[in-house]
């Protein structure tokens, strides 16, 4: 069979051999029918490979049945090898598309990782400097906190002390005031001669304390100044039952103390003073001080007495103010002597303390000493003032069952005493600081 096709093939060649050239009309038409002819033999080439490649079961043994051409067969085989190659080509190309595609997502996406690990990493730096920063001043506050507590406390203390401070001398300032106000009017009636009402003329006419007394005043007064030389004479004994030292070191205070006498209560108080000026100077001082303070316009005094220049007897209202804060008044009916003796001078008193509005029927009896002598020791307070007080709270009616009541009745009058003791001792001060000379000796012994 193959030596048939290879002779055809011969013979077919010398045909076209022996043929003479064609003109160019007749080659593009030939070319033309020759391609023509090609395509139909290709064509007619793929029908008979289909029609085959359909019939053939598999096996080897029906190849007799078929007669195809090698020459066809193994141009089949390399057109299908070509067509394998284009397509592994295909698809290594494709494949290659696909791995560097794949290769730059992945490329992308781990620089896209790298920078968000970057910025993590900033965030988680300036996390962790804040969180040291944070730590930090908390371990600051920790330790600065009981500093700043103690600082505030301190503060807080050295404000209250201030302010307390503050008032003490706003109190001071308003006292001093009084104290020289006081003094201008002591030293105007000085002028005018207050101890001499005869050389005031009109003036004395007009005074507040001028006015008269009631018949039941009188009466209270006179029986007054009959006892007071008895209460003088108890000077020594009050002073050893008080408790007062022999040579003090210091000034001090003690009371009020209640105490009982059978089925009588009193209170009793004492006051130690040591004074910086001589023994002269401080007693016509103390004196001075209590005939202003007594002999003010808004106390009326008794003029029946026998020495004027050492008694004192007035009557006086004094305001003092209750737990509500309404003043109650106390009327009051006071006589002072002053005693001059060798080394010495004693100054007595005797008060009765009527209530009025709620304490109405109630009344104090008090009886006051003072002594005032040279110091002893070698100081420089050469003086000392020693001030022993007994109130005897009393009542008249006997429907006051509430203690409490009568309590605060004597409360009020111890405080009335009191506040008219640190009044004389403010004016005594300002009187010995203002002009120490003035305060020359008008002493005269009993």
């Amino acid at each position: 069979m193959a030596g048939d096709d290879e002779s055809f093939l011969a013979d077919l060649t010398d045909f076209l051999n022996s043929l003479q050239p064609p003109t160019e009309l007749q080659t593009h038409d030939g070319i033309a029918i020759e391609a023509t002819a090609l395509q139909l033999d290709n064509d007619q080439l793929l029908a008979e490979s289909e029609a085959l490649l359909a019939s053939c079961d598999g096996s080897t043994s029906t190849a007799s049945q078929v007669s195809i051409p090698r020459d066809h067969q193994s141009a089949d085989a390399e057109g299908f090898k070509a067509l394998e190659d284009q397509r592994r080509e295909l698809r290594n190309k494709q494949a290659a598309k696909r791995r560097r595609k794949y290769h730059n997502k992945l490329k992308n996406e781990r620089q896209t990782l790298q920078e968000q690990e970057l910025t993590l990493s900033e965030e988680l730096s300036e996390l962790q400097r804040t969180r040291r920063k944070k730590t930090k001043l908390l371990q600051v506050k920790r330790v600065l906190d009981p500093v700043w507590e103690a600082i505030a406390a301190r503060q807080m203390e050295g404000r209250s002390v201030a302010e307390e401070q503050q008032k003490r001398l706003k109190s001071a300032v308003a006292s001093r005031q009084k104290v020289i106000r006081e003094v201008g009017e002591m030293m105007r009636q000085q002028l005018c001669g207050v101890h001499s009402p005869q050389m005031c003329g009109a003036n004395s006419t007009t005074d507040a304390n001028l006015r008269q007394l009631d018949a039941d005043d009188i009466a209270l007064f006179e029986d007054y100044l009959q006892d007071i030389d008895t209460v003088y004479a108890q000077t020594d004994e009050a002073f050893r039952g008080s408790g007062l030292e022999e040579n003090p070191r210091t000034s001090y205070k003690v009371g009020p103390v209640r105490r009982r006498d059978g089925d009588v209560e009193f209170l009793e108080s004492l006051d130690v003073l040591l004074v910086q000026h001589d023994f002269e100077q401080t007693c016509n001082a103390m004196w001075r001080a209590m005939v202003h303070v007594h002999r003010r316009q808004d106390r009326q005094q008794y003029r029946g007495v026998t020495d004027p220049d050492n008694t004192i007897a007035v009557k006086l209202r004094i305001p003092c103010p209750r737990d509500s804060g309404e003043p109650v008044d106390m009327l009051v009916h006071l006589v002072t002597r002053r005693y001059v003796e060798a080394g010495r001078v004693v100054i007595v008193w005797r008060a009765m303390t009527e209530g009025d509005d709620e304490f109405s029927g109630m009344h104090s009896d008090e009886f006051g000493w003072c002594v005032i002598r040279p110091n002893e020791r070698k100081s420089t307070l050469p003086t000392v003032m020693a001030t022993f007080a007994r109130f005897v709270p009393m009542t008249v009616a006997t429907h006051f069952e509430d203690k409490a009541h009568v309590d605060q009745f004597a409360k009020f009058v111890v405080t009335s005493g009191e506040e008219d003791g640190a009044e004389i001792s403010r004016m005594m001060e300002a009187l010995l600081l203002d002009d120490p000379v003035r305060t020359e000796s008008t002493l005269q012994r009993v």
